[in-house]
């Protein structure tokens, strides 16, 4: 059990433009290999996208974090956690929280694969399913035309809600939802996220436009650390309310819960610390009855979300699928949860070869 070696490294891939906003726009997963005298292998990551930033991460661990993980034992995986968190608390969050995440990710898939079960059973197991809705398929920049078509092909495919960007050109989002609405029915969902683009007053408006589309949730309309400005716009709008990606650790959701500001809680295990502190969050919002959807990295969050018992959704995000031995499978809209030791996810040798920078 005990850790012998560690390694970190860079995969650095282009997204496409059914999900960019800018034609160079790339993606970063900052991860960790980690050894045990048995030769086992756990392997975990963050990432970065659109703006860069990997070697930062990478620096942080190969200084920090990794030289204090080898001689301990991978049982230790929550001490650890919170032992790397006091040792980097005064640097702040951001980058010591993904750092810490890419290590945690790595001692828990390790310490699964030494128990022989999947992530998702070494973490208590609820579910054999979560539901799932399409996304990553609706850069603000694709024409109407494409963001129905693929907007449907989710549909078509079974998926019983699709996710819209908003926020961009708040003028201009009403006609694209209609559209999409349009094309789906009246049956599947919408989901629309504005990532952190819009004033109070324009989300306040844009809110009440939506509501008229049968939005189902608005995510991140605002900056994230306005607390207020959440709960004004829970209370004001009648769809729910979703946040969670850029909040870095459990502490800083509390006062969000706490004051109501928020219906749907989206952590995103990469950004928060790990599986440690997504499971710690997803406790939390359990404990106040509000709905959990981790956010992106979906080949990660389907073992966090099978082990909470509110569970609501798993965002479909396929943009690394091309660099995976094996995918996921989803089932009439839901995901089926890995049976795979560990989290499961191996990179292809061809994925190693091209896209490794560090």
């Amino acid at each position: 059990m005990t850790i012998t070696n560690t390694e970190s490294w860079i995969l650095r891939f282009p997204s496409d433009r059914v999900r960019a906003e800018r034609a160079d726009e790339q993606f970063e997963l900052i991860g960790v290999t980690l050894r045990d005298a048995g030769g086992q292998c756990g392997t975990g990551w963050t990432f970065t996208s659109d703006y860069g930033g990997g070697e930062a991460v990478k620096a942080l661990l190969d200084v920090v974090l990794l030289p204090r993980v080898i001689g301990r034992d991978s049982i230790e995986v929550e001490v650890l956690n919170d032992e790397l968190f006091h040792r980097t608390h005064r640097l702040g969050h951001g980058i010591t929280s993904m750092a810490i995440a890419a290590v945690d990710i790595a001692l828990w898939d390790l310490r699964a694969r030494q128990m022989g079960v999947s992530l998702a059973r070494a973490l208590g197991q609820v579910h054999d399913r979560v539901p799932c809705y399409g996304s990553g398929k609706a850069s603000p920049t694709l024409p109407i035309d494409d963001l129905v078509a693929l907007s449907a092909g989710y549909v078509e495919a079974g998926f019983e809600a699709v996710k819209l960007r908003v926020g961009r050109q708040p003028d201009k989002d009403m006609e694209r939802v209609k559209a999409v609405r349009a094309a789906i029915g009246s049956g599947p969902r919408i989901l629309c996220d504005a990532n952190e683009r819009l004033s109070l007053p324009t989300a306040l408006w844009l809110g009440k436009q939506l509501a008229g589309q049968d939005v189902y949730w608005l995510e991140e309309p605002i900056l994230s650390q306005d607390i207020e400005g959440y709960r004004r716009l829970r209370s004001a709008l009648p769809m729910a309310i979703a946040m969670g990606e850029h909040v870095h650790s459990r502490r800083d959701f509390i006062p969000y819960i706490q004051s109501g500001a928020i219906d749907v809680v989206q952590p995103d295990m990469c950004l928060v610390g790990g599986v440690t502190e997504a499971m710690r969050i997803g406790r939390i919002a359990d404990s106040f009855g509000l709905a959990l959807a981790p956010h992106f990295m979906t080949v990660l969050h389907i073992h966090v979300a099978a082990a909470l018992p509110r569970s609501t959704y798993v965002e479909y995000y396929p943009f690394m699928d091309d660099l995976l031995v094996e995918g996921l499978t989803v089932e009439n809209g839901a995901l089926l949860v890995p049976t795979r030791p560990g989290h499961g996810v191996e990179f292809t040798e061809e994925a190693w070869a091209r896209y490794r920078v560090g």
